[in-house]
């Protein structure tokens, strides 16, 4: 007898081609995200490289602003940008080259004279290099004795992105100072002595002025700022004075001033002004204001609780520091310390001290006080700001936790206001601690720290206010860095380490 036939395998499953199909499908799907994230990318590079494009010629333009007029040409320009870090040539190639942001940028400049014809037109004696777009006087109407009214930089900017070249230009003019179509000031004479020119005592310092021809107004201004109207002296417009009164209507703390004045006609044209430098050192240096402290909670040495202490500086702008006086409480005597990486010997440089050498378990007291220079020389000291009393026993807060950060230009990279942070800024973002603490203090700031757990990696104390908890670096990263952040309560402890965002971007 036969023996019976096993049964046929399943066909059951998918055909060659069904799987073809599927793979096809699937395909056409990744290739069109590929080609979406390309296409995001390159608009991104593109927009990075024109902005980058666009700062560079605004520089360029402001370092011809300061290139005196007479000596402004091509030449002279590029030789002003081989001075300046970051736009001096960077390759050993025909032209020049500037690079910013990873990108490089062929400079193209062009400094040529233009004349004004609203002071009519004059003779091209081919002494001056004329732009091709200025005009000339037609022969025997040459009124303009000087028509080298400004001149006019032009900057080119070429770059190569994905095989193809971009390019961007910026134009800006500079007026002639001395041909100008209205009176100059040529004298403008305080009545003070001095190298540069210094007020020491008295509420006022007079100003004789002097024009080239006859003025309708002349103006004086103090660090650009528009102050008043000049009185006219003579019969022919040429002499004028006013006073600078340092006490009102505004009060002008000691600091270093530029005062200025500039001349109008009677059709509001103006000539070269001009400006000299005086500087004010009547008093002492106010107290430091909103001055506070605490202990930190670390420990440098046995038997020693670090104090970290903060001020704000005050109106004057010629202080040279800080002195950071220490009292035992009880003991009465105020003696000076030195915070730790304190560079000169007798004042500390900046607005924040770290008392590394505050003994433990003792209650403490201190005093800052600003410094500045004497008339005669040598070294003055203001009021006292404190004392303020500094106590043991303060717990830390929990650290920060969740620390990310983004790069200005990504998509939801925004700062603390909800704006879009702008492009190539690093932005930290984190969640905060509990607040309050256990010993009931509310988290007062937050302390930024980069590129390591020192004090001296310490770059931003930052108070938050209304808006999201973000921090934007003010320094656009050149290289790749690690951030930190802690949190500090109101009497100063401070909290361990947040998680590390390391080597970003």
């Amino acid at each position: 007898m036969g023996m019976p036939a096993s049964g046929h395998p399943s066909q059951r499953g998918f055909s060659l081609i069904e799987v073809l199909v599927a793979i096809t499908i699937l395909l056409v799907g990744v290739l069109g995200v590929v080609t979406m994230v390309d296409g995001a990318n390159a608009v991104t590079t593109h927009t990075k490289a024109r902005l980058g494009a666009t700062n560079v010629a605004r520089s360029v333009v402001e370092v011809g602003r300061a290139v005196p007029y007479r000596d402004l040409t091509d030449t002279s320009l590029r030789a002003a940008l081989d001075s300046r870090p970051g736009l001096a040539d960077a390759l050993p190639l025909t032209g020049h080259q500037i690079r910013s942001r990873n990108f490089t940028y062929e400079v193209t400049l062009e400094v040529c004279s233009m004349d004004d014809p609203k002071d009519d037109l004059g003779a091209d004696d081919g002494t001056i290099d004329f732009c091709p777009q200025s005009e000339s006087a037609t022969p025997g109407n040459e009124r303009d004795r000087n028509p080298d009214d400004y001149r006019r930089i032009s900057v080119t900017l070429t770059w190569e992105r994905g095989g193809s070249t971009e390019t961007a230009k910026q134009t800006s003019v500079v007026p002639n100072p001395v041909g100008g179509l209205g009176p100059s000031v040529i004298d403008l004479d305080p009545d003070l002595s001095g190298t540069p020119f210094a007020v020491t005592s008295g509420s006022s310092v007079d100003f004789d002025v002097s024009t080239s021809v006859s003025a309708d107004t002349v103006n004086w201004l103090v660090a650009g700022s528009l102050q008043g109207q000049a009185t006219q002296t003579d019969a022919a417009g040429r002499s004028w004075e006013f006073t600078w009164d340092l006490e009102d209507p505004n009060f002008f703390p000691d600091c270093t001033y530029v005062v200025g004045a500039e001349a109008f006609d009677e059709d509001g044209r103006s000539g070269a002004p001009k400006a000299v430098t005086v500087v004010v050192n009547r008093s002492r240096p106010v107290a430091p204001l909103v001055f506070e402290g605490g202990r930190n909670g670390n420990v440098s040495t046995p038997g020693v609780h670090m104090v970290d202490l903060e001020w704000q500086r005050g109106p004057e702008c010629d202080v040279l520091g800080y002195r950071v006086y220490r009292e035992l409480l009880g003991d009465g005597i105020f003696t000076q310390i030195t915070c730790s990486g304190q560079a000169q010997p007798d004042y500390h440089v900046g607005l924040t001290c770290l008392d590394d050498t505050a003994p433990a378990g003792v209650p403490l007291r201190y005093e800052v006080r600003a410094v500045d220079t004497l008339p005669g020389g040598g070294i003055g000291e203001g009021p006292a700001a404190g004392p303020i009393s500094i106590a043991e026993g303060n717990n830390a807060p929990d650290p920060p936790t969740n620390l990310s950060a983004c790069l200005g230009g990504m998509p939801g990279c925004v700062e603390a206001n909800g704006e879009s942070a702008s492009d190539g800024v690093t932005v930290l973002t984190w969640t905060a601690p509990p607040s309050p603490d256990g010993d009931g203090d509310n988290i007062y700031f937050y302390r930024i720290y980069r590129d390591g757990v020192a004090y001296a990696d310490r770059v931003a104390a930052y108070f938050h206010g209304p808006g999201l908890l973000a921090w934007a670096d003010p320094d656009t990263p050149d290289s790749s860095h690690t951030y930190r952040v802690t949190a500090v309560d109101e009497r100063f402890a401070e909290s361990g380490f947040s998680g590390a965002v390391v080597n970003f971007p």
